[in-house]
């Protein structure tokens, strides 16, 4: 697999867990205070922090795949 094919998947699926991982994590808050049953909010949250931190992690790689690839770009 080539690095830009590698930077694509990283970004676009980094991109998307740390959006949807964000939403749940707020929407878990919003469950706390209209009295949902305490494991739906915390597992929830729990679920949705995850998500953005492994959304994190995917696009920091992303970042380093992009680095990579204009560095194997450049005249030598």
């Amino acid at each position: 697999m080539s690095t830009r094919t590698k930077w694509w998947i990283n970004g676009a699926i980094g991109a998307f867990l740390f959006g949807s991982g964000l939403a749940l994590a707020i929407e878990a808050g919003h469950w706390k205070h209209q009295q949902v049953d305490w494991p739906q909010w915390v597992f929830g949250g729990t679920a949705g922090i995850g998500s953005a931190l492994s959304g994190v992690v995917l696009l920091v790689r992303a970042g380093i795949l992009r680095a990579k690839m204009k560095k194997e770009e450049e005249p030598q």
